[in-house]
């Protein structure tokens, strides 16, 4: 057995459980069954609601890959190839039958009725040494059947609201009430709230993996919850309570930069930033024949179904590098290309991908491919490669799927503090990094923007903190006066030039949550999010999305009606 308990206390009883459960590797083996349903079955020790939130874990693994593809593929970075699958074709062209196959809300329902189920039985009163020892159980799962329920939201549109276990799925989904994602959200914000301080789980290493990245943070659920439904200072507050329990930075540890001005070298940092900077995952087991995602021979094929949208590619080509020799050093020179896309040296075109790379396919020639997944997937030598993938010479398993990562924790953090009027304060986070240093300095950060006092602009736990922006686009960006800046909106009346800043920058945020967080499977919410947050919504992702198809125009006409959005 590899499990190794690396806590006391209260956690010594999940040692007796791992024993009766077999070993470790079953415990994330989706086609193990771990929650029973007889009606008289009460979860009444720790044991019991430890076993219960392992099998929920092991059911999410299912609409692990759907996130992925659901939530890019309706978005403006990923598009199909002509190899591509039906049900992707249709995915990809908002044109879905009832024939696609990850048309599945019954993997969702499960999930929520298991949920349902251990909440129902689960006696959160049993105190063991002054501690209910069955809470924190308790709110994980509520945190994941809500999560699990704003995934079906933005999938469908509308879901039916079950909070109680049920025997006929069939019969449940006409029973039940229907609603929209915004009745959801408040419904979710209002079940999460009582459970905001409640102690995060942490079983120690499973399967070689840390299972604290399991569980779902209930701050930044109810930041994502807030965030939606525009309640920007509620939302900033959640995010920034996450940051501050968690001490979550933005790290210099992750950055992608040039060894040289004469770029002959480079490190490619921010690769790792993917596997090393999560919040939460879905986690998959480390035997190879256990059920895996097929996202790396999706994306990672001489016959690949998945490619990088022509757009971004191009975005990410042209954006500025600013170079130095250090963080926040003098510019010493000016070069385009973002190296979250792709690093290439001029001298001798040797390529390092990141987001994508371009490979030379025989018969076919260079290609850009996404090279995220096969980046954080784990090379496999006991089981065969798939026989059409001409690129790799082992087969490679992704043992996870990250939901959430320090990027997507700030980025959302600064999407609300700037919606909430702090323009400067957000773009802070993209050029600069949150530090006390950097707040205090009123050529960085407005200081008419920090006169309400809130508490979630007191950076004063970290000095750590780098721009977003810097990963990828120079150690040099903060120093930059002209390129990468707000512009000048003074000619207009106050309250205008205020909005034409917020605007500005929630754009640069949007462009920096593509380089930082592609491929992830939140670009969907992320442009229905920014969306939902304009006047002119959905036209704006509407023509976001529209921009890679051939026929844009025609695309950005039937996607102007939000049920076009959604699954049926």
């Amino acid at each position: 057995m590899k499990t190794k308990i690396k806590h006391t206390g209260a956690l010594l009883t999940l040692i007796t459980v791992l024993f009766f459960l077999g070993s470790c590797e079953d415990m994330l083996n989706t086609d193990s069954s771990r929650v029973a349903f007889e009606d008289d079955n009460q979860l009444k020790s720790p044991n019991d609601s430890i076993y219960s939130v392992i099998g929920i874990l092991s059911q999410l693994q299912k609409v692990g890959e759907p996130y992925v593809l659901l939530g890019e593929l309706r978005g403006d970075l990923m598009t199909v190839s002509d190899n591509a699958s039906f049900s992707l074709k249709e995915i990809n062209n908002f044109d879905i039958t009832s024939e696609n196959t990850y048309l599945n809300k019954r993997n969702y329902y499960t999930i929520i009725n298991n949920c349902n189920y251990a909440i129902a039985r689960m006696d959160t009163a049993i105190t063991i040494r002054n501690e209910k020892v069955m809470l924190p159980e308790f709110a994980a799962i509520k945190a994941i059947r809500a999560w699990t329920y704003f995934q079906l939201a933005q999938i469908y549109g509308k879901v039916s609201y079950i909070t109680e276990p049920i025997l006929d799925y069939d019969t449940a989904l006409k029973e039940y009430p229907v609603i929209g994602m915004d009745d959801l959200a408040s419904k979710l914000i209002t079940d999460l709230l009582p459970y905001i301080d409640v102690r995060s789980l942490n079983y120690g290493s499973i399967d070689g993996l840390y299972s604290p990245l399991f569980f779902i943070p209930i701050p930044m659920l109810l930041g994502d919850l807030y965030l939606y439904q525009n309640q920007y200072n509620e939302a900033a507050g959640m995010y920034y309570k996450l940051m501050v329990d968690k001490n979550y930075s933005i790290s210099s540890g992750y950055i992608s930069y040039w060894n040289s001005q004469a770029r002959d070298g480079a490190t490619g940092e921010h690769i790792n930033s993917y596997i090393d900077e999560v919040i939460t995952k879905i986690a998959y087991s480390s035997v190879p024949k256990d059920y895996h995602t097929d996202l790396v021979n999706m994306s990672f094929n001489n016959v690949t179904s998945l490619l990088p949208t022509q757009n971004f590619i191009d975005e990410m080509s042209l954006k500025t590098h600013f170079f130095a020799t250090r963080l926040d050093g003098t510019i010493t020179a000016y070069f385009t290309g973002d190296l979250r896309g792709h690093i290439k040296l001029p001298s001798t075109n040797e390529e390092l991908g990141d987001a994508f790379e371009s490979v030379n396919i025989a018969g076919v020639g260079p290609k850009m491919l996404i090279k995220k997944f096969v980046n954080g997937a784990q090379e496999e030598f006991t089981i065969p490669v798939e026989d059409n993938n001409g690129l790799l010479e082992n087969a490679y398993i992704l043992r996870s799927i990250p939901l959430y990562r320090h990027p997507h924790l700030y980025l959302r953090f600064a999407e609300a503090v700037n919606r909430a009027g702090k323009p400067t304060f957000a773009f802070a986070v993209l050029k600069y990094g949150l530090t006390e240093e950097t707040i205090a300095n009123p050529e960085r950060v407005n200081p008419a923007e920090l006169a309400g006092g809130e508490s979630y602009l007191d950076f004063s736990f970290t000095s750590y903190n780098v721009g977003t922006a810097c990963r990828g686009r120079g150690m040099g960006i903060s120093k930059d006066m002209s390129d990468f800046v707000i512009p000048d909106f003074s000619q207009n009346p106050p309250a205008v030039a205020l909005q034409d800043s917020i605007d500005w920058v929630e754009q640069k945020i949007l462009e920096e949550m593509a380089a930082e967080t592609a491929y992830e499977g939140n670009r969907f919410f992320d442009l229905l999010r920014i969306s939902h947050h304009r006047a002119d919504h959905p036209a704006f992702m509407a023509e976001k999305v529209a921009v890679k198809y051939g026929n844009p125009e025609a695309m950005k006409s039937k996607l102007m009606d939000i049920n076009a959005w959604f699954l049926k």
